[in-house]
């Protein structure tokens, strides 16, 4: 739980945690081992999380025990703390947490409700004439604080509530009669109702309840994805893959295998959830026909067999690691490396945004051990590699995996290496002189529409989405014919005299 905390912040605050431990009645040494634990933690977590001084040992059978009021007491004054912590508006936060809300979750039939009509309810009943705008802010904390849930221009009240009868349904396997027929994940928006209010009726609960709010809510909140036939795909129900061989076996005419790895070590994890919106995004970016498992996904590019590539990525089951491997015929190295680097890139967006404190290493996956489908895999560091440079050409590297010592020629590592595109002084010149043509460059330098499209969706800027581009075509063409095409461009789009001058300066 920690590891999954760590892994979800960005490092702009540290994290206040107090633990708590059950089966108190169980030891009769249990205060010594809860403070060994606790001081264990604080070693693994230190200037990562702040692990408070109050620690509790209890007996969960025992609910008015001196320790559950402890407890109680302890973690109300917290919570009022928090709500109070606003500095801009603590007057108006704190009537609002802890009367107005309580009383409109007993009232509300319905438990959503239109974000206008609360900032109506709270003028009315706590600040008469206060400005709209700051009742929208202390709207936008209170959701921060987890005391509602805003999602556009409608709030839930009620968070445990929504997590209970709304949330629960949908994502809870157990309450999931479609689950067994939907292997895959998807989910339509007739057979999410249907599942809510079965769930809702077995309860004898009276509510009504807007299922397109539910699954909006559902959509923001990450657990879902909504496709292009209006469907929902729930990374957290795809069925486990048994037998990864059987998905991923030897194919004669797989010539061309190439691979990474991304790791990070204990007590670090990657975010228990990038890899379902990983997953979610690499079917918008690359492949909306990608076959995807718990953990498991299969993308493909490439409409005839001399371009097509395939790429698995796989998870580990401890969230340590992350393999992506790239195959195609013979011939096609550059093609794998290009579906490779597009599949890269979506995961590190994605990490950046959904495991942000999660520090990870790159490692090369060895070609021959992933052309021979080996389960144990040997990986290379950059280190290795570079060291191997020095002994010219047709070196050969080595790492010790297994118990056993594996060897991949340089020339076929190499090519796995990140291109630093922005040590050419061409690309420079280019990137100086071309960010507001970043589009015409990149027709002028083979792309297709829908390939610009894909390799600058998300990016904030000009200069962000030729760097991109660039970066592709050297992967592609190589540092030097690559340098080649973009001046090529660069004279198409009539600001070849400006790159030569930036060129001059440089």
């Amino acid at each position: 739980y920690l590891s999954f905390l760590r892994a979800s912040l960005d490092g702009k605050f540290i994290p206040t945690v107090m633990m708590a431990a059950s089966h108190g009645e169980s030891f009769s040494n249990g205060q010594r081992l809860l403070q060994r634990v606790v001081g264990h933690m604080r070693d693994l977590f230190c200037e990562m999380i702040n692990i408070t001084e109050e620690s509790f040992l209890l007996d969960c059978r025992k609910s008015r025990s001196p320790e559950m009021k402890q407890l109680k007491r302890f973690l109300k004054q917290e919570r009022k703390k928090f709500v109070e912590s606003d500095v801009r508006y603590p007057r108006l936060c704190e009537p609002v947490a802890n009367k107005l809300l309580p009383t409109l979750r007993e009232q509300q039939e319905d438990p959503f409700i239109e974000t206008q009509e609360l900032v109506q309810i709270i003028e009315k009943e706590e600040c008469p004439g206060q400005d709209k705008e700051i009742i929208k802010k202390v709207i936008d904390f209170l959701d921060e604080a987890g005391e509602v849930v805003r999602v556009d221009n409608v709030v839930s009240v009620n968070p445990c509530w929504l997590s209970q009868y709304a949330i629960g349904p949908v994502m809870a396997p157990h309450e999931m009669r479609w689950h067994a027929e939907a292997p895959d994940g998807r989910m339509t928006r007739e057979e999410a109702e249907k599942a809510i209010k079965q769930y809702l009726h077995d309860h004898k609960l009276r509510i009504r309840l807007n299922v397109d709010t539910v699954l909006k809510m559902l959509e923001d909140l990450g657990f879902c994805m909504k496709l292009e036939d209006g469907s929902y795909m729930f990374p957290a129900h795809l069925s486990p893959l048994k037998h990864l061989c059987e998905m991923w076996k030897k194919e004669e005419d797989k010539k061309v295998y190439v691979g990474r790895r991304h790791f990070c070590s204990s007590p670090f994890i990657f975010s228990l959830s990038a890899f379902g919106f990983f997953q979610c995004q690499a079917c918008v970016e690359i492949d909306k026909l990608a076959r995807m498992w718990r953990n498991v996904i299969i993308v493909a590019k490439g409409e005839v067999a001399s371009t097509y590539a395939q790429c698995l990525v796989t998870m580990d089951k401890h969230l340590r690691a992350v393999d992506f491997v790239a195959r195609g015929r013979e011939g096609s190295e550059s093609q794998c490396l290009s579906l490779l680097n597009d599949v890269i890139r979506v995961w590190e967006d994605i990490v950046d945004k959904h495991s942000p404190g999660t520090p990870y290493q790159t490692g090369y996956l060895s070609r021959k051990h992933i052309t021979e489908h080996k389960e144990q895999i040997a990986v290379y560091s950059e280190e290795d590699i570079n060291d191997s440079k020095k002994r010219g050409p047709s070196a050969l590297v080595r790492v010790v995996s297994g118990g056993e010592e594996v060897v991949d020629t340089l020339q076929d590592l190499l090519v796995l290496l990140p291109v630093q595109p922005e040590s050419s002084k061409v690309v420079q010149a280019v990137l100086n002189c071309g960010q507001d043509k970043w589009y015409e460059l990149g027709v002028a330098m083979g792309f297709a529409d829908h390939e610009i499209e894909s390799i600058t969706f998300g990016k904030p800027n000009m200069f962000g989405k030729l760097l991109p581009l660039i970066r592709e075509i050297i992967n592609r063409d190589g540092q030097e014919k690559a340098e080649e095409t973009l001046l090529k461009a660069c004279r198409t789009n009539e600001i070849y005299g400006g790159v030569q001058d930036e060129l001059e300066q440089l």
